[in-house]
């Protein structure tokens, strides 16, 4: 029975054939004639007289159908000029077969192509998974042996690829229905050699890579025949013949090196003929089959930073036929911004920037997962090798060597690092397993010789390229970083701060000797910053955390005596740089790190390192553009320390002691407003960094009026007790006046000398501090103590209300004197609320002839406020400036 099917299976598959092919022949047939027919209708409509009175009827009617899908009826070689026109008439959105021509937006190529060959490409792909599926039924149905099998699928696509050559030879013009079926033999003899090794293992592993490049050889040869179609169904299809053949994860090896074959032949297509389409479609393919391999595990591991170096040789190579990758390539694109670099010009050389950075991202994914360090040091490696060559020669990669030297620093790092969403930091780094400290040591060591020797390599034939010396230069203190990371207990502390200072000194070495040599070029400036670097390194592994920050800050003093000995370019930005670290770390101290009880070091580190930027400040001269950053530094510094000096005090010492009371607010509000209104003034002088000056000052000012806020509500001591405590029982000059009282003046100076559009804020600021600051005294006054439960005495009820009834018509006096409309009436309202208190509180418990007295007494006073007002406001030559309000 199994013999009988499986004779039964062949001759009903060659009577499939036969019958495909008799069809497709009469097809052909009818299309000719329909041609022949059109080129005759048009021969008789020029031969015809002109202004006949049917020939445009008879045009109409000679025009035949197209064929289906979408397919016009094409031209001899002998057609004539009217044939052509008569043709192109006849049959709208004609499909050409085109290699050349103008390129189109992939999105509208691809709807273009699906909708005038979606019938060619289906009928072509529904043979291809005829042959596979046809392949995969033999096996489940067990009619024939395995190498009766694969024998069978061969031997169907030769056939078929014989019956498309046969039909394009007789039709001697181009169809696409004829490429699509040459695409579907193709699938069928990738998946005929596959089953053999996938599912039987009939021959060798190499007898079977060798078939399968001949195959894509061959279909890559027969697509410059038939066209795209064949490209697309025979290569990018090849991609799913794994897929629909299945097999056990343990074989994947095998499957990476198919997709590996498929993807080199699609290439080496590309050389002769490129389609956007086709190039994505062939990256997105050979990308998949990695992933999948780098799911699975164990068995693929070794291979996967290998498979993606020989699929970038692949793009760099093959396509441009600069197999060696030493043939210099001129860099065709202009220099953009990089969201105009990703979305790109839509050139081949773009898209391969892109591809390749795709390849480097992958490759870093991969490293994040796991560095793979059992499997040793040359795992991740060959990826960066190959870059480095191929930007050797090719200007349009000069940048790429960085990127994958960041991509793969970022995914090590990733690797180590353990997520936690909840927690202060979302994560924290776990070091390299003992087991592997030794193997990821020498694969970093080799990670930084690679990179610097690959940098010094192009810095050999580019002598003046900064990439280049940036990474010859900049990679070793760069590596050396990572083993701190990722490795720290694999060399004790002081081997790893020494390695990283020896380092330092002989780029500092090499700096020195260029800058004698008269060379203040971009190498001496990658030289000096990596000397920096390492140095840095240095004292950050060697040093404790409360010295470590004036160490840094020393390079501040030795970078700016380089900047004004040597004319090295952008090394003023190597100060700015150092010097925001400096700042930004002694600014965020208290919250980036946990310290212990604070010593005397910690003010040496403040006053130090204002030292070091001030004595760097006075080395520049005035006119460079660099003093002003010193300076800028200097003065934020001295903030800092006195800040520091102030907690030193209160706090025992302990600098960053987690407490924050009355007094150190009380000191914080005045310290932030004075500095703020300094950075603002500044910021007016003309100074060559206002944004910058006004900036600090808006933060300074934001943080002193909440400061003054918290005093104002939170501390209050009429209800926080530990607030109370500190004040002392003196009157007047207490911790009131500090918190309160001083205030006061700096609101009013924010009035007249800040932000425009703050000023009336401020003004109102400073006439509501002002009330309140006299309310407290008048209650410290009476009581000795801050304290609200205490009860309220006569005395000090009217106290109240006399001197708020003086600050009002003070406050109204002055509005009427300087024509100041609010702040008339802001006495006013003062003046308003004392006569509500003195009817309603005051005068609330009075009797008799007292009564009589008190309201006798505030009648005389408004009345003599009102005559203030108008002899006033008559005096005043002017109404424009006096209060239009009228009198009480």
């Amino acid at each position: 029975m199994g013999v009988l099917g499986g004779l039964l299976m062949a001759v009903l598959l060659f009577g499939a054939l036969l019958g495909a092919a008799l069809g497709w022949v009469s097809a052909l047939r009818l299309r000719e004639v329909a041609a022949r027919l059109a080129r005759l209708e048009a021969e008789i409509d020029r031969l015809r007289p002109a202004g006949g009175g049917d020939s445009e009827a008879s045009g109409t009617r000679a025009a035949p159908a197209p064929a289906p899908g979408g397919q016009a009826p094409r031209q001899s070689d002998g057609a004539t000029a009217a044939d052509a026109a008569a043709a192109a008439s006849s049959a709208p959105r004609a499909s050409r077969r085109g290699w050349s021509g103008p390129a189109r937006h992939a999105a509208g190529q691809v709807l273009a192509g699906i909708r005038d060959h979606w019938m060619v490409w289906l009928g072509g792909l529904s043979i291809g998974l005829a042959g596979i599926f046809l392949v995969r039924h033999s096996i489940e149905q067990g009619w024939l042996g395995p190498a009766a099998r694969v024998l069978l699928g061969i031997v169907t696509g030769v056939v078929l690829h014989a019956l498309a050559e046969w039909l394009r030879r007789r039709t001697q013009r181009h169809y696409d229905a004829v490429a699509a079926l040459a695409g579907g033999a193709s699938l069928t003899l990738y998946a005929a050699v596959l089953a053999a090794l996938h599912l039987y293992q009939l021959w060798p592993a190499a007898v079977i890579f060798l078939l399968l490049a001949l195959i894509s050889l061959g279909t890559m040869l027969l697509a410059l025949r038939h066209g795209p179609v064949l490209a697309i169904l025979g290569i990018l299809g090849a991609y799913a013949v794994p897929a629909l053949l299945g097999g056990a994860a343990d074989q994947l090896a095998t499957v990476l090196a198919y997709s590996l074959t498929v993807a080199l032949a699609a290439f080496l297509l590309m050389r002769y003929v490129y389609r956007p389409w086709l190039w994505w479609g062939t990256v997105a393919g050979a990308l998949f089959w990695w992933w999948i391999a780098l799911e699975a595990g164990a068995q693929t591991e070794p291979w996967l930073g290998l498979y993606l170096a020989i699929l970038a040789w692949g793009m760099l190579a093959l396509r441009s036929g600069n197999y060696r990758l030493n043939r210099p390539v001129a860099d065709a694109t202009p220099p953009v911004g990089w969201r105009d670099w990703l979305r790109g010009d839509g050139s081949a050389q773009a898209q391969l920037l892109k591809a390749l950075l795709m390849l480097i991202v992958a490759q870093a994914y991969a490293i994040s997962l796991d560095p793979l360090w059992s499997l040793g040091p040359l795992v991740w490696l060959p990826l960066p090798a190959l870059i480095l060559i191929a930007s050797r020669y090719n200007e349009a990669l000069r940048a790429f060597p960085w990127v994958a030297l960041i991509a793969t620093a970022a995914g090590l790092v990733a690797s180590a690092v353990t997520w936690q969403p909840f927690g202060p930091w979302l994560g924290s780094l776990r070091p390299v397993a003992a087991e592997d400290l030794r193997v990821a040591l020498v694969s970093l060591a080799l990670l930084g010789l690679l990179f610097s020797a690959g940098g010094a390599w192009h810095l050999h034939a580019r002598r003046d390229s900064a990439l280049a010396a940036s990474l010859a230069f900049m990679a070793p203190p760069l590596v050396l970083a990572l083993a701190y990371v990722l490795a720290p207990d694999a060399l004790q502390e002081w081997m790893l701060s020494a390695a990283s200072l020896a380092v330092g000194l002989a780029l500092g070495g090499f700096a020195a000797a260029r800058l004698r040599a008269g060379q203040a070029d971009a190498v001496a400036f990658w030289q000096i910053a990596s000397a920096h670097l390492a140095y840095s390194l240095a004292v950050v592994i060697g040093l404790e955390q409360v010295t470590l920050t004036l160490a840094l800050a020393v390079q501040v003093l030795s970078l700016t005596w380089l900047v004004q000995r040597f004319a090295v370019p952008q090394l003023g930005w190597l100060v700015k740089l150092v010097l925001m670290v400096v700042v930004v770390r002694l600014t965020l101290n208290p919250w980036l790190l946990e310290y212990g009880p604070a010593t005397s070091w910690t003010l040496a580190t403040y006053g130090g390192s204002l030292l070091v930027v001030w004595l760097a400040s006075r080395l520049v001269p005035a006119q460079e553009g660099l003093r002003p950053w010193l300076q800028v530094g200097a003065v934020h510094l001295l903030l800092l320390l006195l800040h520091v000096l102030v907690r030193f005090q209160l706090h025992d010492g302990n600098v960053f002691a987690p407490a924050y009371g009355f007094t150190e607010a009380a000191l914080n509000t005045p310290l932030w407003a004075s500095f703020a209104l300094l950075y603002f003034w500044r910021s007016r002088l003309g100074s060559e960094l206002p944004e910058l000056h006004r900036v600090l000052a808006q933060i300074l000012m934001l943080l002193a009026v909440g400061n003054y806020l918290a005093l104002v509500t939170v501390m209050n001591p009429l209800w926080d007790a530990a607030s109370a405590a500190v004040i002392a029982h003196t009157p007047i000059l207490n911790l009131l006046l500090l918190a309160y009282g001083l205030p006061v003046l700096l609101w009013a100076l924010a009035s007249r000398y800040y932000e425009p559009d703050l000023r009336p804020f401020f003004a109102l600021l400073a006439g509501i501090g002002l009330w309140l600051f006299v309310s407290l005294e008048i209650r410290h006054l009476w009581h000795g103590q801050m304290d609200l439960a205490a009860p309220v005495r006569a005395g000090e009820l009217y106290s109240y209300s006399a001197v708020w009834l003086l600050m009002a018509v003070g406050t109204m006096v002055l509005g009427i004197l300087r024509g100041r409309s609010a702040l008339y009436r802001g006495g006013l309202a003062l003046l308003l609320l004392v006569i509500l208190k003195i009817f309603f509180v005051d005068m609330a418990g009075l009797t008799g002839l007292l009564r009589a007295v008190s309201f006798m007494g505030l009648g005389l006073s408004l009345l003599g406020l009102a005559f203030l007002h108008q002899y006033l406001g008559r005096r005043r030559a002017t109404g424009d400036r006096v209060p239009h309000e009228a009198p009480p």
